[in-house]
């Protein structure tokens, strides 16, 4: 075992709220480690590969990987990487888990012991994601007595680990395993988030066929290749609303859609409510 143990006293004050979101901007190379705690790591941006004593899980984006206590784990080769770290006490959960257990994802991902779950996230389900991990964040935080900031922070935990348990159910194993061979279109798409693309210039950066390449984002995501650009470019529109100051027009086009009408159906396509919707309940949520 490693000499180096994380122990729950350095992260909870106080033992009724063994609760906290740590942002890492960015995560820095950390040697072998283990916790006493339950971790759950969620990828914002950058790169890094995530290592035990057996194995290596490259991170980017998306990448969602639980750590279970007493497992060794560190990060190296990392760059900018930018992550948060749910991290939640043994018996945080388990004493009021009700029907969570019967979940076939939440017993894959958070109830092994001897090795680290993964699993990658689209950029839509990023998207619906962060806010609620940043809200865990918000209230985790929040001391004031009588506010009902643990409830809140506890309630949006459970909502996470459900989320990610039905990814889960929803996502073969062999998808994830794909999602590594396009990872350098996908880099390339992250950097083309102002505009269109055509299936051509992916298919140039991912050097195969135009169908190799389709059924590839088929089999990972259930999109194609530019259907999946788009959903980037959505969620990279949630991001710049989140921000809040900028118009609905500057939003479309910082995103690349010159036609606010074109942004405004496939926003509601990707994401079940309209732009201004969206811009409403994220406002009234961190208020």
């Amino acid at each position: 075992m490693s000499e180096t143990i994380l122990d729950e006293s350095s992260f909870f004050y106080e033992p009724a709220m063994q609760l906290k979101v740590i942002k890492r901007d960015p995560e820095l190379p950390y040697r072998l480690h283990s916790h006493e705690f339950h971790e759950l790591v969620f990828v914002v941006s950058g790169r890094g590969i995530n290592f035990t004593k057996d194995e290596e899980l490259m991170l980017r984006e998306g990448s969602v990987f639980f750590v279970p206590p007493g497992f060794e784990h560190g990060y190296k080769q990392v760059d900018n990487l930018v992550l948060y770290n749910i991290i939640y006490g043994r018996n945080l959960v388990s004493p009021h888990a009700l029907d969570l257990t019967e979940l076939p994802g939440y017993c894959s991902i958070f109830l092994q012991t001897d090795c680290i779950p993964n699993l990658s996230l689209t950029p839509s389900q990023i998207a619906e994601l962060l806010p609620l991990i940043q809200l865990m964040e918000k209230e985790a935080d929040d001391q004031s007595y009588g506010s009902g900031s643990r409830t809140l922070a506890y309630a949006y935990l459970v909502e996470l680990l459900v989320a990610l348990s039905r990814i889960y159910d929803q996502t073969p194993n062999e998808a994830n395993q794909t999602a590594r061979r396009l990872w350098e279109v996908i880099s390339y798409m992250d950097s083309h988030l102002d505009q269109a693309l055509s299936t051509e210039q992916l298919r140039e950066v991912a050097n195969m066929s135009t169908s190799t390449l389709n059924r590839c984002f088929k089999q990972c995501t259930g999109l194609s290749p530019i259907e999946f650009h788009i959903h980037k470019r959505i969620a990279y529109a949630c991001s710049l609303i989140q921000r809040r100051g900028l118009s609905m027009a500057q939003v479309s086009e910082a995103s690349g859609f010159n036609d606010p009408n074109y942004f405004s159906r496939q926003f509601r396509k990707v994401m079940g409510m309209s732009p201004k919707q969206y811009q409403r309940i994220f406002t009234s949520r961190f208020t």
